[in-house]
């Protein structure tokens, strides 16, 4: 195996972002480059991350643009590595997990993408949560529906380079700060199955997110990622591919309107109904988006071309 190319993106977590490239950076268990794309709005992050670039593994790039889906593009293009392991700024990797990550997905040849468990950073659970995927055995997802048994997130996700680009890259509109601030990891991974290509599930490997959110951010979280979800699974129909409406009917039954109805059914104040809202809200909007049919990217006809992925970013060495 050649290289393996670790990515990070960030915005404004000066210090986190330096805990999680001190763990990417930690032991020595194989070729690795640490890629990270930062969007912050000032200095800080740059300046926070200056004692770490004496190592030769990690290489800063400066972007002005907006949204995570421009800065894993961004990535992806200054990657050497032929699988491309993604995490976030607020985690913390155990020695020698980006390589075993790449290892696994290479291990996987019809695989195109793989994800790990990711669990909670120490924590509170009396005055909020952490956002965790976590399954007992790994398995191979081979089609669109089988994602109704859970999805993968993107705070352990590795993928195949070439295989994303030949797409068009990540979906611009998807992820903090775009047009649907979540949804990143879930839109690559439908677009991935629908154009024939697996993604593995890897139960042996995890990551540590320390993404802690009170109840009350809770709610805003949940409305900003099911419209999200929404318009992920708005977006195949819209490209024409009906077979893949089993999956928003699966999402929207069984997890955002089943349990407000189960809760007036035992006569308890419904919860969850910012799922809902936030469904239909991204699940119609998406309709309303053009799709280009080949790569199944949301379309911006009405937006004028704007630079290349390598204009829109300047890599400090």
């Amino acid at each position: 195996m050649g290289i393996t190319s670790a990515l990070v993106c960030t915005r404004n977590r000066p210090v986190s972002i330096v805990r999680a490239i001190e763990s990417l950076l930690a032991g020595d268990h194989g070729p690795l480059e640490v890629l990270v794309v930062d969007q912050s709005d000032g200095p800080d992050t740059e300046e926070a991350l200056a004692p770490l670039r004496a190592d030769t593994r990690l290489r800063y790039l400066r972007s002005a643009t907006r949204g995570k889906g421009m800065a894993l593009n961004a990535g992806l293009q200054e990657a050497r590595g032929e699988i491309v392991v993604c995490t976030d700024d607020d985690c913390e990797a155990r020695p020698g997990w980006a390589v075993a990550m790449a290892r696994t997905l290479e291990g996987q040849p019809g695989a195109a993408i793989a994800f790990c468990n990711v669990v909670a950073a120490p924590h509170d659970p009396s005055q909020g949560y952490v956002p965790t995927y976590e399954r007992s055995t790994s398995r191979l997802v081979r089609s669109l529906a089988a994602t109704c048994a859970g999805h993968g997130i993107g705070a352990g996700m590795a993928v195949r380079r070439d295989v994303v680009l030949s797409l068009g890259g990540f979906d611009e509109a998807f992820g903090p700060g775009a047009i649907f601030p979540s949804g990143d990891d879930w839109d690559i991974t439908g677009r991935l199955l629908l154009t024939g290509w697996h993604a593995y599930e890897s139960a042996e490997l995890s990551i540590v997110h320390d993404g802690f959110r009170t109840f009350c951010e809770g709610r805003a979280h949940a409305r900003r990622d099911w419209t999200a979800i929404g318009a992920v699974c708005a977006k195949p129909l819209r490209a024409g591919r009906l077979s893949a409406i089993v999956v928003p009917l699966w999402e929207f039954g069984a997890h955002a309107l089943w349990p407000p109805v189960f809760d007036l059914l035992r006569l308890r104040k419904p919860r969850g109904l910012a799922r809902i809202l936030g469904f239909l809200e991204g699940f119609f909007r998406g309709l309303a988006m053009p799709v280009d049919r080949k790569t199944l990217l949301f379309a911006h006809p009405a937006t004028p071309p704007g630079p290349t992925l390598r204009d829109r970013a300047r890599l400090k060495r």
